[in-house]
């Protein structure tokens, strides 16, 4: 690693609140999952099956401590200086006892989540100051730690009341909570608020708008891309910057079309010009392609982390409302699924990969009752909404891919 840094004059990396990050080469990558693969190996067989086990089943004690940091600001509580700040003034500021405050920071000590530079006195790491710079990666851990959290606790009760059936309704978080996920963040503005924030803080860390580009040949399409839930149209623009023989028509509800006009109008006229705004509810039939955009042939509908928000029987209902359009459009015009596609059996994907994704799962299932899925399963799936549907080929792997479906004869 050392090496490989010096050859790219990077600074090695270090546990200091201004350590530099690593660079995201795909030189440093590929050897980050080579070693991650060999350190988790390495810890099983020193640490053996008990004491494995033992960790396991101790870490929720370890959520419980970033459970506290965030719900009581203990990140944006403790200054950036190296002189730290005294851990009766943390309380203070934080409104709680002396004796559990320090029982929460030493316990995020040992994962160099803060750190005591002398008895009583805590510092930032560059972890911790991370959830102190920025917001959204602080609403990111503050959701994870809040809703996820208790609804996760709830997961074993929401299947002993409902062992075969798993959706909105069937779901960890309405369980713990008492609603859906979307009725919850209705209801609670200013938990949805956070939740806007977390998502931008996870897409700057593993879902970047950005890699999309690289992901499917755009440039062999010519015409209209129909982003079916494209929310404010954030991954509409950045495609649009990219490839200027495209237009776009983002479809959403009112409130996220109306972001969407707020951010165009602070672009480029010139780029801005080739994205329409369209209400549309993605479960109702699409109008056929001729009559969606004033803009030129439909290329494409594009379907970015959609899938994944629904069990199987709704996921059918999307896809299905879908093919008369399809059917309208030219042979052959593509529905681009970029979501994650599990690896299956025996993939050689590195264990450290597979489970982040199979925690996106389990995710998916918590807050949701939906789920990821394998290609088997994504072909499954859209064959099972119309047999003409046909998997064509999974662009990129595992969280960074697009799923290339066609329409058959």
């Amino acid at each position: 690693m050392r090496t490989l840094l010096a050859s790219q004059n990077a600074p090695a990396p270090s546990f200091s609140p201004d350590s530099a990050d690593i660079p995201e080469t795909p030189e440093q990558a590929a050897l980050r999952s080579h070693l991650l693969a060999s350190l988790d190996d390495l810890r099983l067989l020193v640490n053996g099956p008990r004491r494995t086990i033992r960790s396991l089943i101790c870490f929720s004690n370890d959520l419980a401590a970033f459970q506290v940091a965030f719900d009581f600001n203990f990140f944006t509580i403790v200054p950036e200086s190296e002189k730290g700040i005294a851990l009766e003034e943390v309380a203070r500021q934080a409104g709680i006892d002396v004796g559990r405050t320090r029982q929460v920071m030493r316990m995020l000590c040992t994962h160099r989540v803060f750190r005591e530079i002398k008895e009583g006195w805590f510092a930032h790491t560059l972890t911790s100051v991370l959830f102190k710079r920025d917001e959204n990666l602080r609403s990111a851990g503050h959701f994870g730690m809040d809703e996820i959290f208790k609804a996760a606790s709830s997961t074993s009760d929401t299947i002993k009341a409902s062992p075969q059936i798993s959706d909105l309704t069937h779901s960890p978080f309405n369980t713990r909570l008492g609603a859906s996920m979307f009725d919850y963040y209705d209801q609670n503005p200013e938990h949805a608020a956070r939740f806007a924030k977390a998502m931008a803080g996870v897409a700057s860390v593993d879902r970047k708008p950005s890699t999309m580009a690289d992901l499917f040949p755009w440039e062999t399409l010519n015409g209209t891309i129909v982003d079916v839930g494209g929310g404010s149209g954030h991954v509409a623009l950045t495609l649009a910057q990219r490839f200027p023989q495209l237009n776009f028509l983002v479809q959403d509800s009112p409130d996220m079309l109306a972001e969407g006009k707020r951010i165009l109008a602070k672009e480029d006229p010139a780029v801005a010009g080739r994205i329409e705004l369209m209400q549309h509810d993605f479960f109702q039939v699409q109008p056929p392609s001729e009559r969606l955009s004033a803009r030129g042939p439909v290329a494409g509908f594009f379907l970015r982390h959609i899938y994944h928000n629904w069990n199987d029987a709704d996921c059918i209902k999307i896809a299905r409302a879908l093919v008369p359009a399809l059917e309208a459009a030219a042979p052959g015009t593509p529905m681009l699924v970029s979501e994650r596609v599990l690896p299956g059996p025996n993939s050689g994907t590195p264990l450290h990969e597979e489970r982040g994704m199979h925690q996106m799962d389990m995710m998916m299932m918590v807050e949701l009752g939906a789920k990821e899925r394998t290609q088997n399963e994504w072909q499954a799936l859209f064959r099972e909404a119309d047999e003409r549907l046909d998997v064509k080929k999974v662009h990129g792997s595992g969280a960074a891919a697009i799923v290339e479906v066609v329409l058959g004869l």
